[in-house]
């Protein structure tokens, strides 16, 4: 995130709160509203002159002058809703606590500005972070179904020089015993640890590329760029932490291969899948994330990170994810007409190194959940 970018949406924030005040303060104490009542009119008020002022400064090289203004418009307010609820929750609590009606407002507005900040970030103002990246096709190596079409295998990494020099030997291995002709990219996002100076070592040995990211960091820019650079019709994701097996990778392959489908997912949720040395709160949340994703598929592991599928799945679609779940992104925007296979597959926590989940991920999941329904209702690339 810019700190430019936030100083100014502050800024904007800033002159709200003047507006916001100023309404609640005048219909308080001199139209005698009741101090609710004001405060709503307040916020409403502040939210059309926020979003103007961060449509037009903030949030410019995002906007596209009035294209789809209308929608982020929309988008804008019900995010403030979310502002809202917390706003008057404060607000309504506080005054009953005794703390002077102002007061309290400006307390609850100090609690939504992060909420509003984020979400409007990554939901209303989305549409640079990829730029609504559409794919080119691309020239494969063998027409589909040919035994030595070529599989392309996408590693999204982050401080892993130690997972990286494991994990490929053990996919080229798979490969030649199973005789699949396949590449693997690493996409490291310039990681501190120098991962992707590994990978590049590793690429003497091995058909390995790297692509090096500076810009617009996290797991799932990095899979959408990825997917611009590889060269196969069969594309694969997967994790540099050996949760998920690359011996599991001829079975993910067989259906594609065979025609049977377009999109293959690693599931954890299907006979024979399961999940082993994982704490329970991980158990709770990953659970918890496939049953409010329920409403867009019926897969039964759609926040899944292993997958393969055919390149025209997602040739000329408008990819942009949020956090770590770009295989749910592919499920519902993917071309595939619905020919989805669930493989099993045992997932085994991490033994090296640290996992990315916490807190903004949980947050970035919810945002991006939010936009795929949107999305299907609306019918949108």
């Amino acid at each position: 995130m810019s700190f430019g970018r936030f100083l100014k949406f502050c800024a904007v924030g800033a002159s709200g709160v003047v507006v916001n005040e100023g309404l609640l303060w005048i219909l308080t104490e001199f139209a005698g509203l009741f101090y609710l009542v004001s405060g709503v009119i307040g916020i409403e008020v502040s939210i059309i002159t926020n979003f103007l002022l961060n449509d037009a400064w903030t949030f410019r090289d995002r906007s596209h002058g009035h294209s789809g203004m209308g929608r982020r418009g929309l988008k804008f307010n019900a995010v403030s809703l979310g502002g809202l609820v917390i706003n008057m929750a404060a607000l309504f609590t506080l005054v009953s606590m005794g703390i002077y009606y102002l007061y309290a407002n400006l307390f609850g507005i100090a609690c939504a500005v992060l909420w509003n900040y984020i979400v409007n970030l990554k939901w209303t103002w989305s549409g640079s972070s990829f730029g609504g990246l559409k794919l080119p096709p691309k020239t494969v190596s063998a027409e589909p179904g040919q035994k030595d079409e070529l599989v392309s295998i996408i590693i999204p990494t982050y401080n892993e020089a130690d997972n990286i020099q494991k994990i490929v030997p053990r996919i080229f291995s798979v490969f030649r015993q199973n005789s699949i002709n396949g590449e693997v990219l690493v996409v490291d996002d310039d990681s501190p640890d120098r991962t992707w100076e590994i990978a590049g070592k590793l690429g003497r040995q091995y058909n390995v590329r790297v692509l090096r990211r500076f810009r617009n960091k996290g797991l799932s820019p990095a899979v959408v760029e990825g997917f611009g650079h590889v060269r196969g019709g069969i594309i694969g994701v997967t994790d540099a932490d050996m949760s998920h097996p690359p011996e599991s990778i001829p079975d993910m392959l067989r259906p594609l291969q065979g025609g049977k489908a377009e999109l293959v997912i690693g599931s954890r949720h299907v006979a024979g899948g399961g999940i082993e040395k994982w704490p329970m709160k991980r158990k709770i949340i990953s659970r918890g994330a496939t049953m409010i994703a329920r409403g867009l598929t019926s897969v039964r592991d759609p926040v899944s990170g292993f997958f393969f599928f055919r390149r025209g799945v997602i040739d000329g679609v408008r990819l942009n994810p949020t956090g770590y779940k770009i295989g749910l992104e592919v499920i519902v925007k993917g071309r595939h007409n619905k020919r989805i296979k669930e493989v099993p597959y045992v997932f085994t926590d991490r033994e090296v190194g640290s996992s990315k989940m916490g807190t903004k991920e949980i947050v970035d999941y919810v945002v991006h959940l939010a936009r795929l329904y949107g999305h299907r209702v609306g019918g949108r690339q």
